[in-house]
């Protein structure tokens, strides 16, 4: 926390963002800032759509809108500042590929709660969207941490 705080209160922006780190605390923060701007594109991308109507399926249309959207954005917004060390599929592609589907599993739960704060709850769709996306995040980062960028523990001899 205090490297982290002490980046921050510097304005070491360089070293905070773009130097290479095995600071989880440091990681979380910058996927968070990437995840940010990722929701920015995403919730653009939302609001655009919602405008065609207020019924489930608009808002249906409109999450998923804004799921393809943001999970472009997000992938290659974390490969620059966040996830630089090699992942642990096989390709390029395989990393893209675990990557999606991952936010496929985001995605899912996404729905379930935007559906449940709407539908269920009667919680506003903007402020609900906001929420769920703050869950979705963090669930987001910690499976991507640990399924795609753990190394591989390999023991040795075998």
């Amino acid at each position: 926390m205090k490297e982290l705080l002490d980046l921050i209160f510097a304005f070491k922006f360089k070293e905070l963002f773009f130097a290479p780190t095995e600071n989880g605390l440091i990681k979380f923060f910058r996927y968070a800032f990437v995840g940010g701007i990722a929701f920015v594109v995403d919730f653009a991308t939302y609001t655009l759509v919602c405008q065609a109507g207020s019924s489930w399926q608009i808002t249906a249309l409109a999450t998923t809108a804004g799921f393809v959207t943001g999970i472009i954005t997000n992938f290659i917004l974390s490969k620059k500042f966040v996830f630089q060390e090699k992942s642990s599929a096989k390709s390029g592609y395989g990393e893209f590929i675990g990557y999606v589907l991952i936010g496929l599993v985001g995605f899912g739960l996404n729905m379930l709660l935007m559906y449940l704060a709407t539908e269920m709850l009667s919680v506003n769709r903007y402020a609900a969207k906001i929420i769920v996306a703050i869950i979705v995040l963090v669930y987001n980062y910690l499976a991507r941490k640990i399924i795609l960028y753990t190394p591989s523990r390999k023991t040795e001899g075998k």
